[in-house]
């Protein structure tokens, strides 16, 4: 018996149909009921009740089908990994995204990598832009998904950037907030709100509150009323009721039950994530990650979904043993 046989009785079953199965694998119906014959001897048990309408399969065919369907599995997987490691695509990989950023969409990137190089090692490192771009300067990190802006250091002169996604602003208030019964507020509506942000001082988030903080003193005649030394201090403010927040629309707070989001208008900014990687030192794999990524987020501006969408609850779980989330 060997495979293609197994993949001809499968196909069978799959399509409930001979004539369907001998397309499938390109050869004449008689030619794939002979094959099914020879199983059969070779088994010595029947894999379908034939009959005048049509055929059922039997207790013995569904049990050898289920059987059938895991070996074909393995099979690829095993075809898979031997194909990449000939070609120099196995081996290990760090990936370093902000966890404010909505990681079902990269999480979805990845499932598709390891689909395409099952033998690859993949660890999801969370963290901070602030974190992440000392991560990368020191060699810990493949590649980071973040604010550009964070990663300007001139001390990395073969960075790759490419955009990802931008996206504008909104608005997060306490559920208890008055303004938590709108869907839009409009900037001009909300200068005497009480506004969180970080400082100089924060960690991880210099960047982005600064530029934040910039565009509302500057663009908006805002004044926030407290300047906080870390993104947990801020949402704490906030959930307690006692100011608001800006976070960009494709990001989310770490309880985002806590909240209420607002779209604001008349806030035309916007801020842009991408992945960073070293141009010297990139992989096959690496550059596929990146590639699919691009192909991605290019099908989720133009509206359409590049990939299935992942069940959240099953992160990391869906990626298999290949890969793995840190701390």
């Amino acid at each position: 018996m060997n495979l293609e046989k197994i993949k001809c009785f499968v196909d069978i079953v799959k399509y409930n149909s001979f004539t369907k199965a001998a397309q499938e694998n390109y050869i004449t119906q008689a030619a794939i009921s002979q094959q099914i014959a020879s199983m059969e001897a070779e088994l010595g048990f029947p894999l379908f009740v034939r009959s005048k309408r049509g055929f059922t399969v039997t207790d013995s065919g569904k049990s050898f089908y289920e059987s059938s369907l895991r070996l074909l599995a393995l099979y690829s997987r095993s075809l898979s990994r031997a194909r990449c490691i000939a070609h120099n695509l196995s081996g290990y990989i760090s990936l370093g995204i902000w966890p404010g950023l909505d990681t079902t969409h990269t999480y979805r990137v990845i499932q598709r990598l390891l689909q395409a190089y099952p033998s690859m090692q993949i660890t999801i490192r969370p963290g901070t832009p602030t974190e992440l771009f000392h991560k990368y300067t020191v060699g810990k990190l493949a590649m980071a998904i973040a604010m550009p802006y964070d990663f300007s250091d001139n001390t990395i002169s073969d960075a790759v950037i490419e955009p990802l996604l931008t996206c504008g602003w909104r608005l997060f208030v306490s559920r208890d907030h008055p303004l938590a019964q709108f869907d839009a507020v409009d900037i001009a509506d909300i200068r005497n709100e009480k506004f969180a942000v970080q400082g100089e001082e924060s960690i991880g988030f210099q960047t982005y509150n600064l530029t934040v903080t910039e565009q509302m003193l500057n663009h908006h005649a805002l004044s926030p009323a407290f300047v906080v030394p870390n993104f947990d201090t801020q949402q704490m403010l906030v959930a307690t009721n006692q100011a608001v927040m800006l976070l960009p629309e494709c990001c989310h707070p770490t309880v985002p039950a806590l909240f209420q989001s607002i779209r604001l208008t008349g806030y035309p900014e916007t801020c842009t994530f991408s992945a960073i990687w070293r141009s010297h030192s990139a992989s096959p794999v690496l550059l596929a990650y990146a590639a699919l990524l691009k192909e991605y987020f290019a099908a989720r501006s133009a509206g359409a979904c590049a990939f299935p969408p992942l069940d959240a609850a099953s992160f990391p779980a869906c990626f298999g043993e290949n890969a793995r989330a840190e701390a």
